[in-house]
């Protein structure tokens, strides 16, 4: 099995992460959006500057398989909000995404915030229930005239422990 390194956006890394998204988008969602949900959620991979600038104004972790990026996570860190969560079609269920969770609820943690919030699909809401979040409402968001569906979910954080000096 190919090993899984993690690290924070690099420039120049952003294409390749718009790439990824609209697979996992069109590959591995196919079961809870239909297709036109699908192309209004992704019409085309997202690339270019303000992408890039997007994801590097973030918390971005990204999770390398070789010289592929398996997935990636983003966070705000300053209001908690975990913005984008997507795993490589390949790589679902293989545990990238526990891997980069855990780095973005430790470094949320060393923030000091108080909750997490995400606006979660349908298949990453069965994910984060299993990380300890908190089930929210059902969401129903418009995108080029097509609805789709999420839930607004929330994981309260305990800050952590300060080291002893």
């Amino acid at each position: 099995m190919t090993e899984i390194t993690i690290h924070r956006i690099r420039s120049g890394e952003g294409d390749l992460l718009g790439q990824l998204f609209h697979r996992s988008v069109h590959e591995g969602t196919h079961g809870a959006y239909d297709a036109a949900q699908r192309a209004a959620w992704s019409p085309q991979p997202p690339s270019g500057p303000d992408w890039e600038a997007r994801l590097a104004g973030a918390v971005t972790l990204v999770a390398w398989a070789g010289k592929l990026p398996a997935g990636f996570m983003t966070l705000d860190p300053e209001t908690g909000y975990l913005d984008l969560a997507f795993v490589a079609p390949e790589w679902q269920g293989q545990g990238v995404a526990a891997m980069l969770y855990g780095l973005v609820e430790r470094c949320a943690r060393r923030q000091g915030l108080a909750q997490l919030t995400s606006d979660a699909s349908e298949v990453a809401r069965p994910f984060f229930l299993k990380q300890g979040w908190q089930d929210g409402p059902r969401q129903e968001v418009t995108r080029g005239g097509v609805t789709l569906h999420n839930y607004r979910m929330a994981k309260p954080l305990k800050p952590a422990l300060e080291r002893a000096a």
